[in-house]
């Protein structure tokens, strides 16, 4: 597999791609060379058991703000102590991670990765509102 390595804390990492990459990032649309993207989750080659990196589809700019708030958030008095489960599925052999509302910047509960991504709702009343629009029914 074609890859560069990145030094990132002094931990060498084999990412996908040429460091002559360029990509465009999903929020601000603006093409900047890889070194522009923080190093994401890690693909396993089957044969080899090699680890290779992928980049983040947000670049460092839209990338920080966010991480801001959730490093904030799991340092802040108010945020329960993380669990060992995830408070959506139950799951325990899992990693769990902090979710949090992208509108209010309020944690909402701790949650698998899984569950995270899966559920962009906080509350019942915006699943249904969400629901509605999307079958053009009304819930009573």
């Amino acid at each position: 597999m074609k890859h560069f390595i990145r030094i990132y804390k002094g931990v060498e990492h084999k990412v996908l791609g040429s460091e002559d990459d360029r990509k465009i990032c999903d929020g601000c649309k603006t093409e900047f060379s890889q070194k522009n993207f923080h190093i994401a989750s890690s693909k396993v080659k089957s044969k080899t058991q090699e680890m290779y990196k992928r980049l983040k589809n947000k670049c460092k700019n839209c990338e920080n703000p966010l991480r801001s708030i959730r490093h904030n958030l799991e340092k802040h008095p108010t945020t329960p102590p993380k669990t060992n489960y995830c408070e959506h599925c139950g799951k325990t052999n899992t990693r769990i991670v902090l979710h949090h509302n992208h509108a209010t910047g309020k944690f909402v509960r701790w949650a698998c990765v899984n569950c995270n991504s899966r559920f962009v709702h906080d509350t019942l009343e915006e699943h249904i509102k969400d629901a509605e629009r999307w079958y053009d029914v009304k819930v009573k």
